[in-house]
């Protein structure tokens, strides 16, 4: 990205060029509006930064000259000053942003944060569902969003808009995923724009939390209030002005990438948190925790679990004759087949060294047996790092009506890996509860 600074002091001037710089951009730095025409007339710049006054005039001829210029007239304007401009004078042109210069830091985290919600990637554009009957109005709209940006899906019946959000499966930071609802509120069909915004609402994942832009020639107070209690962001009042309803939007849309980062790095965190690296299955901490809900919801619900302990037959031969690393390669070769091998409601877990543990959600003893023998088999056939592997396996299981926690279930399911080894290895033990 390259930016093109515009700044009568040199102090400040600096410390642009050193703030650019910690975001990544190539700088053009002049402290006067000729120059800045000869950068402007060679150079497509990704964001414009110009100071209130400059050397030979004021910085507001050089927002004019950018907003006329065919290079850069949609290129961002980030305005500096040591006052509050007059309010009119920076409305009448195309100025992204204004930055007060009160200290270093407050100039620093302002344009920083503009340049998270308009140059990154992440915030550009977005994906608008829009429901609206007036083909005229639609055609209008259309032509604005799609010349910012958008990428627009328009319905002229709220059912076939509900049809189709209801059924998408890409939400939240998903790439293809719906960034922002626009619904008229009154439609010529039987699903009313009110009903529409109550269903996504309804929803209980990242969809029913989308922001929604509500469109009316109705703007009584109790519609108003109306919409938002069910769950509208903001409002709009038909006829609507351009400039308005493409910050309104921006602004929802912005937020709501914003808020995406967010549950996208909590999840990252959770993930960590929950899973051992090497392996790439639950941690013992995870599985701890997560035995709670297995064992509860088995004896409310009345249903079998089984619970698999598989030990690793000589693995400290492996590495010591192989070395560490290669007993890696042979602990992540198996993470991954167990993760493979069992649904998604079971869980699989690491819990220590080369231990493993799986709880199999409704599965009773004799299917805990099946699936036990063919993990057993399947691990003597990996070979990673064309190292011949086996496994001891011992199995146990709750069935219905059966009252037991993941201690006692364990503590059963180890004893058949001890039992295994003792057998001669690479064998499966069953061991019954009582």
């Amino acid at each position: 990205m390259r930016v093109l600074i515009t700044e009568n002091s040199r102090l400040y001037s600096q410390l642009l060029d050193n703030i650019f710089r910690e975001l990544g951009f190539s700088r053009d730095i002049c402290y006067n509006i000729e120059v800045a025409y000869t950068y402007l007339e060679s150079e497509k710049y990704d964001l414009i930064c110009i100071n209130q006054y400059l050397q030979d005039k004021a910085g507001i001829e050089l927002v004019k000259y950018c907003n006329n210029h065919l290079k850069n007239e949609q290129t961002p304007i980030i305005f500096l000053t040591s006052d509050k401009y007059d309010i009119q004078e920076v409305e009448s042109q195309r100025i992204s942003e204004i930055v007060l210069k009160i200290n270093p830091q407050q100039i620093s985290a302002q344009i920083a944060r503009f340049v998270e919600r308009y140059l990154d990637p992440l915030f550009n554009a977005g994906r608008v569902l829009l429901i609206e009957d007036s083909i005229k109005i639609a055609s209008v709209m259309l032509g604005y969003l799609k010349s910012a940006g958008y990428n627009v899906l328009h319905f002229r019946s709220g059912e076939d808009a509900w049809a189709a959000f209801k059924t998408e499966s890409s939400y939240g930071s998903a790439k293809n995923a719906f960034d922002l609802v626009i619904s008229d509120i009154l439609l010529e069909c039987e699903m009313s724009g009110i009903e529409l915004v109550k269903n996504i609402r309804s929803l209980t994942d990242a969809r029913g939390c989308i922001p929604i832009i509500a469109m009316t020639g109705d703007n009584t107070d109790k519609l108003r209030l109306n919409l938002y209690e069910i769950g509208v962001n903001d409002f709009l009042e038909k006829p609507f002005l351009t400039k308005e309803l493409l910050i309104r939007i921006r602004n929802l849309v912005s937020n709501k990438r914003l808020l995406d980062k967010v549950h996208d790095q909590r999840r990252e965190l959770f993930v960590l948190a929950t899973t051992d690296k090497l392996t790439g299955c639950h941690n013992r901490h995870s599985l701890m925790d997560f035995s709670i809900d297995f064992f509860s919801q088995a004896a409310q619900f009345g249903h079998p679990i089984s619970l698999l302990v598989l030990d690793l037959d000589h693995f400290k031969l492996v590495n010591d004759t192989h070395g560490h690393s290669m007993g890696d390669v042979v602990l992540e070769a198996v993470g991954k087949l167990l993760n493979a091998s069992f649904r998604e409601d079971d869980l699989v877990a690491r819990f220590g060294g080369e231990e493993f543990v799986v709880l199999m959600n409704h599965c009773d003893a004799e299917n805990a047996k099946i699936m036990a023998e063919n993990l057993r088999r399947k691990i003597e056939q990996l070979k990673p790092g064309d190292i011949k592997i086996t496994a001891s396996i011992g199995i146990a299981s709750m069935g219905i009506g059966q009252n037991v926690n993941f201690e006692a279930l364990f503590s059963l399911a180890d004893e058949g890996v001890y039992k295994a080894k003792n057998r001669g290895r690479n064998r499966v033990v069953y061991r019954p509860i009582g």
